[in-house]
């Protein structure tokens, strides 16, 4: 153990093997879930070993025993599956990728960041996060013979648990709290604010939680509401906007993580056969929105972050079913290097949502189901960064409907 500074100490634990780079990136970026005393887990250059940077030195052998779990854990997923490619832009704008996105957006007044993974945003970023919406409703239209939607921004602790979600991501659940309805404890809440310099927070034991969480994914809101159904022969497809919340702890960063974000969503509901069309139509609708904001692009098969205990087991169904892709933007790095930003996600349910909330498709069994999910702060980062803040370098429909 090496004292770093008072109170801090760094420790050094052995990996269970050497492991693929991919799940020692992993490894770090989850990190931030281990321990609240735990400040990162960087994983040496031989991928045999990591370092523990742990903040309370009186706390060392609670978070050793914790992050080796971690690690073991986590050292069980698979790597190798081909990854396959379904499609590609190439970036007609030849000009260098822009630094800086983030903080040069703050520098102009575009963006507020509040500090917290929320931002306000407005002028050219407000324009380009609306077009980004307006252009991928198009081209769905288009595409689809699809239904407007809207659902609301919470979302009851059993519809979570029935789409699986506390079994699959319950480190980024975020659950929604009221005062107890008590006058005496109202009242303390009260006087205790009245006068104070800053925000007096409730005790825990007059906090009340009713059943309610911010929503983690912008397709949950809409599956109780065909519960009981059965599904006409030309199935459903339905779109919306959707405001999502996943707590990403010190992971978030600029437009990159955001605990509060936008997704432009797409649901797909009926046989196997319509929800595995829809999947292929789609293809080329992402493509055609790539074209339009010449951004460069590729869609590949993917896997989602799971919480540690189980992300082997359901990496591993991801993987080789084929159930998900992404759609990879590249950016920069604050370092400067590029790296292949997940902009957005085609996936593949089969009968799972269906199950769950009865609802039938025409041949009478369980409906399956797919969604499209584009995060619209991630493709307004791309674009900024494939695009720079030269309006003669954006595409022309694009620059007239944003810099003017």
């Amino acid at each position: 153990m090496n004292q770093m500074v008072t109170g801090a100490i760094n420790v050094t634990i052995a990996l269970p093997k050497q492991l693929e780079q991919e799940i020692a990136d992993d490894i770090e970026k989850e990190s931030v879930f281990v321990s609240p005393y735990l400040e990162k887990i960087k994983v040496a250059a031989d991928r045999m070993s990591a370092e523990l940077f742990i903040r309370d030195a009186a706390k060392a052998e609670e978070v050793v025993d914790k992050a080796t779990r971690y690690v073991e854990v986590m050292a069980k997923q698979r790597t190798g599956f081909d990854i396959k490619l379904f499609l590609q832009n190439k970036r007609q704008d030849v000009g260098p990728f822009q630094p800086d996105v983030n903080a040069e957006l703050v520098s102009r007044g575009w963006v507020h960041d509040y500090g917290e993974g929320q931002v306000a945003y407005r002028g050219p970023v407000l324009k380009l996060a609306q077009l980004v919406n307006a252009k991928a409703v198009e081209l769905y239209a288009r595409a689809f013979d699809l239904v407007d939607g809207h659902f609301p921004s919470f979302v009851s602790a059993e519809t979570l648990h029935k789409c699986g979600y506390f079994d699959s991501h319950p480190n980024q659940a975020s659950f929604v709290a009221t005062v107890i309805e008590d006058f005496d404890a109202i009242e303390e809440f009260r006087r205790a604010n009245s006068c104070a310099e800053g925000a007096v927070l409730p005790p825990q034991e007059h906090m009340h939680h009713g059943g309610m969480c911010l929503n983690p994914a912008a397709c949950f809101p809409a599956y109780p509401t065909f519960a009981g159904e059965t599904l006409p022969e030309e199935g459903h497809v339905v779109s919306w906007q959707g405001r999502v919340f996943r707590y990403e702890s010190r992971n978030i960063t600029g437009l990159d993580r955001l605990y509060e974000f936008n997704v432009r969503e797409l649901v797909f509901l009926g046989s196997e056969e319509f929800v595995a069309n829809c999947r292929q139509r789609v293809i080329p609708v992402i493509g055609g929105l790539a074209a339009f904001f010449d951004l460069e692009m590729k869609l590949q098969t993917a896997t989602d972050p799971f919480f540690a205990t189980v992300s082997a087991a359901k990496k591993f169904f991801q993987a080789s079913q084929e159930v998900k892709s992404e759609i990879l933007i590249p950016v920069l790095k604050a370092d400067g290097s590029v790296k292949e930003m997940a902009c957005g996600s085609v996936n593949l349910h089969g009968a799972f949502f269906g199950e769950r909330f009865d609802i039938t498709a025409v041949d009478g069994a369980a409906a399956h189901t797919g969604c499209v999910g584009l995060g619209v702060e991630r493709w307004v980062l791309a674009a900024f960064t494939q695009h720079g803040f030269d309006p003669a370098r954006w595409p022309q429909p694009v620059r007239e409907a944003i810099f003017a």
